[in-house]
């Protein structure tokens, strides 16, 4: 009996060892797997950072292409009738000069625009209001005046009589001495502007030695 007894401890020593070595193998197994998902783990932010590295190259290389890549140019063209037509207009402006008085003087530019268009512009430097008094004709020697064409009026204009018209001149600003009347008118027939010019508070009249002034538009 006790030779039995001795035995079968024997046989369950062997059965627990091999019981414990089924058991330490899953753990040795989970050791594991717990190894290597702390290394995929570790890998995942290096792949990330691969991840984002690698879009920050895309990017930079999108960026650098865009710079360097070739830029549309568009070129507009200059309209080369309107330069030529203000080079004749320059070349084309005649001026004169009326020292009314000690101290009125009047400049005048003139010039026949690309479309034909008679462009007249006075100046005066006064604080003297000052009106003009005007007509045009046909004939090259200043007689027989006429009115243009309504239409065609500058501000501060009226009607004198049948013949000739009555511009204002007008002052640029408030706090500026110079005035200016400005007048266009389509050239057609005429062939000389005729004008004098009034201070109608002193019923004062320039006209030139009544020969009246005159500018030649031909």
């Amino acid at each position: 009996m006790a030779s039995n007894d001795e035995q079968k401890p024997v046989e369950l020593k062997v059965e627990e060892v091999g019981v414990l070595q089924e058991k330490e193998q899953p753990e040795e197994e989970e050791e594991e797997e717990v190894e290597q998902n702390e290394e995929e783990e570790q890998n995942e932010p290096n792949q990330n950072n691969k991840n984002e590295e690698q879009q920050e190259n895309d990017n930079n290389d999108e960026e650098e292409g865009e710079e360097e890549g070739p830029q549309e140019i568009r070129l507009v063209k200059q309209d080369d009738g309107d330069d030529e037509n203000n080079e004749n207009n320059n070349e084309n402006k005649q001026t004169a000069e009326h020292q009314l008085d000690n101290e009125l003087k009047v400049n005048v530019e003139w010039y026949i625009t690309g479309n034909n268009d008679v462009d007249i512009v006075f100046k005066t430097l006064s604080k003297r209001k000052l009106w003009l008094h005007w007509g045009v004709s046909q004939g090259n020697d200043g007689n027989n005046w006429s009115r243009i064409d309504k239409s065609f009026y500058p501000a501060l204009t009226n009607e004198f009589n049948d013949f000739a018209l009555q511009t204002e001149f007008s002052f640029l600003n408030e706090d500026d001495l110079e005035q200016k009347v400005h007048i266009r008118f389509p050239k057609g027939h005429v062939h000389t502007f005729n004008y004098v010019f009034l201070e109608k508070e002193q019923d004062r009249w320039y006209n030139n030695n009544k020969q009246d002034y005159h500018l030649n538009i031909n």
